[in-house]
């Protein structure tokens, strides 16, 4: 990728995380760190050359999210949702909030940092 990184370099403006479907949630208390992975048919701006051309070789763009230094996490409710709404917010110095929120479930948590990795295109089949 270029010397911007993560989706800043795929996109003018990356998708709003909301907007994308979110297909794993990893908890790693020995690393305290959260890991979301996110879908989105929203192609890139910018795709990497090693891609090919979209439509044939690719429809859909995969990425995770790991926040790391991870305290005060609080779950509720287990069951996968497609719609959910994600808040990440700047709070005490060198620290985000970070609030997923669905119909029935709910994950809260402050993080020292982030960063994107795993970003990856495939075909994802018509529904």
């Amino acid at each position: 990728m270029s010397a911007r990184t993560g989706l800043a370099a795929l996109y003018e403006v990356p998708p709003e995380l909301g907007s994308c479907d979110l297909y794993d949630v990893h908890i790693d208390e020995r690393d305290t760190s959260v890991t979301f992975g996110f879908e989105t048919a929203s192609l890139p701006d910018h795709p990497l050359p090693e891609w090919g051309e979209p439509g044939a070789a690719y429809n859909t763009l995969y990425f995770t999210l790991v926040f790391t230094g991870v305290r005060d996490l609080r779950i509720s409710g287990i069951r996968a949702e497609a719609e959910h709404e994600v808040r990440i917010t700047g709070t005490a110095p060198g620290r985000v909030e970070v609030a997923m929120a669905g119909g029935t479930r709910s994950i809260r948590f402050s993080a020292a940092g982030s960063r994107v990795t795993r970003v990856r295109v495939g075909l994802r089949g018509a529904p």
